[in-house]
């Protein structure tokens, strides 16, 4: 008797690459304000497919219908990753034993990714980076003003909380993924380790 055997392989290039681009850039030791943008960009591609693909996973994994799969997954990326966030935080079963203070603070994160998100929106829709110069003075305008290492800062503390809340959630949640399985998603989409320096 020959059994079918299946397995899913899915592309994690964009989140390799954008990982490894800002680990080489934050190496700097004086990064440009062209190294900034790159990596604010970078960091929400991380984030963004990240958590789509972690959403995916937990969506498939708790199919018990004889669905197509692809069917499933283009349902899926049809809903904005801070939507899908929402919807898995509000209507996931979770134990929170014991940690409901840990899960009211990470439930800033819905927050949080809108405002990280905010950044990104603006830089790829072309929002003006410009300084105009009057006379003796300087006006930069609202975009200019958060290139630079301290607003970068910020957006990486925020990037790491988030990472930080969805892993607190995934442990938390009551599902049929095992242990081992959360912790395999963490390592592969939640994980902050490339990411030493500025955080």
């Amino acid at each position: 008797m020959k059994e079918e055997v299946s397995f899913w392989k899915e592309s994690n290039y964009l989140i390799i690459s954008n990982k490894e681009k800002c680990n080489k850039l934050i190496s700097y030791s004086e990064l440009s304000d062209n190294d900034i943008i790159d990596i604010l960009i970078s960091l929400h591609i991380v984030l963004e497919v990240s958590l789509n693909t972690l959403y995916r996973h937990l969506a498939l994994f708790s199919l018990k219908k004889n669905i197509d799969e692809f069917e499933v997954m283009k349902n899926i990326d049809n809903i904005s990753f801070i939507d899908k966030t929402i919807l898995f935080i509000y209507n996931s079963k979770f134990d929170f034993d014991g940690k409901l203070d840990q899960a009211t603070e990470y439930h800033k994160i819905i927050d949080t990714i809108k405002d990280f998100s905010n950044i990104r929106n603006k830089l790829l829709h072309g929002h003006t980076i410009s300084t105009i110069h009057r006379g003796g003075t300087r006006e930069d305008s609202e975009l200019k003003k958060k290139i630079n290492l301290e607003y970068l800062k910020e957006q990486i503390k925020k990037f790491c909380f988030i990472l930080k809340g969805i892993c607190f959630y995934l442990d938390c949640l009551d599902s049929n993924l095992t242990q081992q399985g959360k912790e395999d998603l963490k390592r592969e989409y939640l994980s902050d380790d490339f990411l030493p320096h500025l955080r």
